[in-house]
């Protein structure tokens, strides 16, 4: 018998059966074992004294470093396609409207458009769960309380961000205790990490269910983030400066003042919410794209004159973190970015409708709009 997680905050836990969404998919099979990611588990951060951050021999290998990575990344990539965009290096972006036609995946009519698959993007799908650590054996794996998607393109630098509502309803795996699949059912993408470990399968369950909410999409790599990442994150970057959305209980946050957050201000910026409303949960998520985003801005504003502070961040959040993306590929992603003279990110987050379910909120999303949002992000417009 599957044991269904409890959704503990606020309207959550398991969601009232519903309707398959419009863009089914087919089920896929638990990811092999042997393709467990690295785990990183809490550890001493690594400290340089100045005069060993200015000598000449640091500044080299910081060159030579970069490098590295970078050339070794283009050859990862390069021979690694099949694997970032599919077995035969397409995508098979599916929806079952009658007005939109496909070339193999590669080229789509749509609105009286024509767009053609950007072979050269990469996605990592980042994942903050409300666990205080990584699961250890045994333990409930956690709910996955924020989901955005960061779309690279290498060829150009640009990136942009989308943002999924935690409560939308999609296609989720479910598995039991055992980890044995046992059906696909409709349900808040939140739970989808659920079904797993703690670290990589529920990593990869959520891959899944954002795959099939992009239209089966992939998604290149993974990163999740437990809670207690926040504040020491926005620590790393000297505070994170933005103008506060909402007044939040309990902090120093007023509404509408500019506010530098640090530490526990930080956290309960993003995470908290007013459980007596059931747009809250959306009143968080513009709360945390654009705390995202001003940390995002920060980050590439300071690697501009020291793209060593990529390494530093990777290894703070590493004692909160599982991912099974490297720090010389996080590296290659930003120096991307910077060769263009990217400094900036575009983000969006999908639209739909939030309803109060038979138990729990549902946020339904306008399938129309996000099949737009993966027009402009993954394709071209050609015509």
């Amino acid at each position: 018998m599957t044991n269904l997680p409890i959704d503990d905050d606020i309207w959550d836990s398991k969601p009232a059966a519903h309707a398959a969404p419009h863009h089914t998919s087919s089920v896929s099979k638990r990811p092999s074992d042997t393709e467990a990611p690295t785990i990183i588990r809490k550890r001493k951060r690594k400290r340089w004294s100045k005069r060993h951050r200015r000598g000449i021999t640091a500044i080299i290998i910081i060159v030579v470093a970069v490098l590295a990575i970078v050339a070794g990344f283009v050859w990862s990539v390069a021979q690694g396609s099949k694997n970032l965009h599919g077995s035969d290096g397409q995508v098979d972006v599916q929806t079952n409207d009658s007005g939109v036609t496909y070339d193999s995946g590669q080229t789509v009519s749509y609105n009286g458009h024509t767009y053609q698959y950007n072979a050269n993007m990469v996605s990592l799908l980042f994942i903050g769960f409300d666990r205080e650590s990584v699961a250890e054996s045994g333990e409930a794996p956690g709910q996955a309380d924020a989901v955005v998607v960061v779309a690279l393109d290498t060829s150009t630098g640009a990136v942009k961000i989308v943002s999924i509502p935690r409560d939308s309803m999609v296609d989720v795996d479910v598995y039991d205790t055992s980890g044995n699949y046992v059906s696909t059912t409709s349900q808040q993408l939140c739970l989808a990490y659920s079904y797993g470990n703690g670290s990589d399968t529920s990593c990869q369950n959520v891959e899944t269910s954002v795959s099939r909410i992009l239209y089966n999409i992939p998604m290149s790599y993974y990163y999740a983030l437990d809670k207690s990442g926040i504040g020491p994150l926005a620590n790393a970057v000297g505070g994170v400066a933005l103008t506060a959305l909402d007044t939040i209980p309990d902090t120093t946050i007023v509404k509408g003042d500019d506010q530098i957050l640090m530490g526990n201000n930080a956290y309960k910026y993003v995470q908290y919410r007013d459980t007596t409303q059931l747009d809250s949960p959306l009143d968080r998520q513009e709360r945390q794209i654009q705390f995202i985003k001003a940390f995002s801005s920060q980050v590439m504003e300071t690697a501009v004159g020291n793209i060593g502070m990529i390494s530093e961040l990777y290894s703070t959040a590493g004692a909160y973190s599982v991912t099974n993306i490297s720090s010389s590929e996080l590296t290659y992603m930003v120096t991307t970015m910077l060769q263009h003279g990217i400094t900036s990110v575009d983000m969006t987050s999908l639209t739909g409708e939030m309803t109060q379910g038979s138990i729990y909120a549902e946020y339904h999303l306008d399938e129309d709009a996000v099949y737009q949002t993966v027009l402009d992000t993954y394709y071209t417009q050609l015509s």
